[in-house]
């Protein structure tokens, strides 16, 4: 499981949908049974969801049909689009900036609140809230979002001292939970995704919750028994026509016969309640998964009921999968029993050290630290660096009777070993660490491992011989990696990875669709003019690192460069086209 950046808007926004589709149907059928203070906690998951660009990869089992569901999503082309959102944003975030912008002309008409008779002067200063007097409102508002007011119609000298309570302390509460600068973000939700009705419904949803659990917040402070008075003074105050007001909480404005059907049955909440909510929310959590593997499940029929796995059949199906080889020297095991470091020798008799994790039941390798009071805080490789040949990455480790499957090439697992010639990768390994061929100036090519799904920053720095990445059956693999020209992509051919150092080309043009380069992603590389996509958005840091023959980059206006992507390219420029 890992976190993974997620740059698809339209991907997002879809996979946002089914939650918003949750909690619209949870609200509809078990609305009036749990309580709207949840409801209004589970809309932050949404917003969270629809802000950040962040997923959770997992490997999982998704039946074929959500697998092509999630194919189609991502294979929607959304840079030609980009003016339109553009627009669409554009316009969004003008309608609600006009009417925040408005309603700060009503503000700066409003006066402070004078004394009024038989009312205690406290009361205008509740627990530290500054009231204002406006004859442009029909009921009271919050305004405002770090320095907030709260504005009363001009009638407010005909409110009982009761009635002035309620309102003050419903006003108080929109101002301890921050409710503006909540709404804020929603709005910023809704300007991203204009072009999903959902987020609008979201929008719509969230409002009116935000008001309900309000009013349940007011009940409980002043009490049940004066949830009859708390719900006349609302409707005596709901008189004028609802208006759009988009940063603002009011008191009586809102779904009004909604809330007082939500106040006159307002109960406590008990334990299956939140229970029930528990439930939504780690549900709900499953729009921020990612699948990286689709996994065959075999269909249970009386023909195969015996392909039903015990745990010492999947022990003993799983050395037989994987092509496992002994260990040969243990060089150390923890006390706590959590990991230990081995040796084994590979096909070519190589001693290859390695790390196997017992809880994560896997293997990884390893390069060796030195220790910092002999010779300082130094590394080596994890094989011989004077080894010339070829070295073949077992797919398994036997250790203590139990099998390993090698997962990851960990850090300086073949560090400065500038004599390798070439690396056999099994297809079981999903990770490849920073730094784990540096320096192997000898290699030439390298095979992908139709499993891979993590490679850090260029692990292949210093490799300057290193022509073209391959991946199995030519260019396709299972997860978000691709091989496209020798060149390593991940995301779906989205992102530029690695541009091997060593493959000899003076100019080279990215494909249209091609959204960021990566962490040095050309370090060191022999060309002399790179073109970038109009689709490109972000080149990161020094992403051209010590390409000295780098002449000049071809970006578009919008492409945005971090300010070391050109360290070490003395003689590079970049120019512009729109």
């Amino acid at each position: 499981m890992k976190i993974i950046l997620e740059d698809n808007l339209f991907y997002i926004s879809m996979i946002s949908t089914v939650l918003i589709s949750l909690l619209v149907g949870a609200r509809f059928l078990l609305g009036r049974r749990i309580h709207r203070v949840f409801f209004s906690l589970a809309w932050m998951i949404v917003l969270v969801r629809l802000l950040l660009p962040l997923c959770v990869s997992v490997s999982v089992g998704w039946p074929e049909i959500l697998d092509q569901v999630n194919g189609w999503i991502r294979s929607v082309p959304t840079g030609g689009y980009f003016l339109i959102w553009a627009a669409g944003a554009a316009v969004t975030v003008t309608f609600f900036v006009v009417r925040y912008v408005m309603w700060g002309r009503i503000l700066r008409e409003a006066l402070p609140i004078q004394k009024v008779p038989d009312i205690d002067e406290e009361m205008f200063t509740f627990m530290g809230i500054r009231v204002y007097v406006s004859d442009r409102i029909d009921s009271p508002v919050t305004y405002g979002i770090f320095q907030q007011k709260v504005l009363l119609p001009k009638y407010y000298m005909e409110l009982t001292r009761e009635q002035l309570k309620f309102i003050l302390i419903h006003e108080k509460v929109h101002i301890d939970g921050h409710d503006n600068l909540n709404k804020c973000f929603v709005i910023l939700a809704v300007c991203i995704h204009w072009f999903n009705p959902f987020a609008w419904l979201m929008y719509v949803c969230y409002n009116r919750d935000l008001e309900l659990a309000c009013d349940e917040k007011v009940i409980r402070q002043v009490g049940e028994d004066s949830r009859e008075d708390y719900a006349s003074v609302l409707i005596s105050l709901a008189q004028g026509p609802p208006a759009v007001k988009p940063i603002y909480s009011g008191f009586a404005q809102n779904a009004v016969k909604e809330r007082i059907v939500m106040i006159m049955g307002y109960r406590k909440a008990r334990v299956w309640n939140y229970v029930l909510c528990g439930v939504l929310a780690l549900f709900s959590l499953v729009v921020f998964a990612v699948p990286v593997k689709t996994e065959e499940v075999a269909e249970l029929t009386p023909q195969n009921k015996h392909l039903v796995s015990t745990p010492k059949r999947e022990e003993k199906e799983k050395e037989e999968e994987f092509e496992a080889v002994e260990v040969s020297k243990v060089i150390e095991e923890d006390s706590i029993g959590t990991k230990a470091e081995v040796l084994v020798k590979t096909k070519e008799n190589v001693s290859l050290r390695i790390k196997i994790l017992f809880h994560k039941e896997l293997a990884v390798t390893n390069g060796s630290f030195i220790s910092f009071q002999t010779r300082g805080k130094e590394w080596e490789a994890g094989i011989d660096n004077k080894y010339d040949g070829t070295v073949t990455i077992p797919e398994a480790v036997r250790y203590k009777g139990k099998v390993y499957p090698v997962k990851g090439i960990g850090n300086y697992t073949f560090y400065q070993c500038r004599k390798l010639r070439k690396v056999l990768i099994p297809n079981t390994v999903e990770e490849i660490k920073e730094k784990a061929f540096e320096s192997c100036e000898s290699l030439k090519t390298l095979q992908m491992p139709e499993n891979l799904e993590l490679v850090e920053a260029n692990p292949f720095v210093g490799c300057r011989s290193l022509k073209s990445f391959q991946a199995p059956e030519g260019t396709r693999m299972k997860g978000q990696y691709q091989v496209k020209e020798g060149v390593l992509y991940t995301d779906y051919g989205r992102f530029l990875k690695v541009f091997p150092q060593g493959k000899k080309q003076k100019k080279f043009v990215l494909e249209e669709g091609v959204r960021q380069i990566a962490v040095c992603g050309f370090y060191g590389a022999q060309v002399e003019e790179v073109h970038l996509p109009e689709s490109m958005l972000r080149v990161k840091s020094r992403a051209f690192q010590n390409c000295q023959n780098l002449r000049e980059v071809r970006a578009h206006r919008e492409t945005v460069f971090s300010r070391d992507a050109l360290t070490g390219a003395w003689r590079a420029r970049i120019l512009r086209y729109d």
